[in-house]
C-alpha cells in the first residue's frame, strides 16, 4: 500500500510538471524479451508485445521457475539534462495480465548494461545481464524497482538508476522479470505497437508547492473503508519477492555455466 501512494505520489508530480511543461519524454530505443532458464532460450525483437512471464511449476514439493519472457529495455538519454532534484518514471503499458493463481504478483525492473541492441543475439544480451546476478543472489532489493499493480499501467521510480547512469554514459538499460509464486504473465506493449516504455523526467516542483500539497493529499486521504480494501488487493507479501528472487538465482547460474 505504501509503494503504491508513494508511485501515485510521484506521478501526481509527473502531472503537475506536465502542466507546466517541464516534462522531458524519452521513447524506448531498443526493447526485445528474452527467455531465462527455460531450455529453449530464444530471442524476440520486432514483436508488437514485450512478455514479461513466470512459469512455476511444482517438481516433489519444490517450486521451479522459468521465465518465458524477460523484457529487456534500453534508452538514449545522449540529450538528457539531468539534476539532482529531477524525478524520473519509467512507465509501461500492458496489453494483457493473467494470473494462474492468488499468489501475489509483481513486475521487477534490475539495471543491466547497455552495450546491446535489437539485432544482438543471445550470448551478447547474456553478456549484459548476468552483472546483475550478484544483485540476485544477495537479495538486494535496493537496486530493483517494482509494481505489483494490477492495472494496464505500471510506473517505476528510476531516479537514481537514471542519474547514475547519465554519469557514467549516454544510455541505460534495464531487465525486466515477474515475481510471483504462481505462473504470471504480462504481455507490455513494445516501441514497434506506437505505444511502448517511456521515462517521463521533470523537476520537482517547488514552485507548486500549494498545487502539489493538494494532489498528495487526494492521494494519500482515502476514506478508511477503501483504505482497507485497497491494502488488502495491493499488499504483496515481503517474502513473495524473495522466494522468486532464489527461482531468477537459479535460472541466471545455469545461464552462467553454459558460457
Amino acid at each position: 500500500m505504501h509503494n503504491r501512494l508513494i508511485l501515485l505520489s510521484l506521478l501526481a508530480l509527473v502531472l503537475l510538471g506536465t502542466a507546466l511543461c517541464q516534462v522531458t519524454k524519452i521513447p524506448a530505443s531498443q526493447d526485445v524479451y528474452v527467455g531465462l532458464g527455460t531450455g529453449n532460450e530464444q530471442v524476440f525483437n520486432q514483436t508488437e508485445t514485450l512478455r514479461c512471464g513466470v512459469n512455476v511449476t511444482d517438481l516433489n514439493g519444490i517450486k521451479a521457475s522459468s521465465y518465458p519472457g524477460a523484457p529487456m529495455i534500453q534508452f538514449d538519454i545522449a540529450g538528457l539534462n539531468i539534476t539532482d532534484d529531477d524525478i524520473a518514471i519509467l512507465v509501461l503499458k500492458a496489453a494483457s495480465i493473467e494470473k494462474g493463481g492468488n499468489d501475489s504478483a509483481m513486475a521487477t525492473l534490475l539495471p543491466i548494461s547497455s552495450e546491446w541492441n535489437e539485432d544482438s543475439d543471445y550470448t551478447v544480451l547474456l553478456v549484459n545481464i548476468l552483472p546483475i546476478w550478484d544483485i540476485v543472489k544477495k537479495n538486494d532489493i535496493s537496486q530493483t524497482s517494482s509494481d505489483a499493480d494490477e492495472d494496464r499501467i505500471f510506473a517505476f521510480d528510476i531516479s537514481k538508476k537514471l542519474k547514475d547512469a547519465k554519469a557514467k554514459g549516454d544510455r541505460i538499460s534495464f531487465l525486466m522479470m515477474a515475481i510471483s509464486n504462481s505462473s504470471y504473465e504480462i504481455d507490455f506493449l513494445s516501441r514497434e505497437s506506437g505505444q511502448g516504455p517511456y521515462l517521463m523526467v521533470t523537476p520537482y516542483p517547488g514552485e507548486s508547492k500549494g498545487n502539489l500539497t493538494l494532489a498528495l493529499n487526494q492521494t494519500t486521504s482515502l476514506p478508511s473503508n477503501e483504505t482497507e480494501t485497497n491494502e488488502k488487493k495491493q499488499k504483496v507479501p515481503a517474502t513473495a519477492g524473495l522466494q522468486s528472487f532464489s527461482g531468477i538465482n537459479r535460472s541466471l547460474e545455469k545461464i552462467a555455466l553454459k558460457m
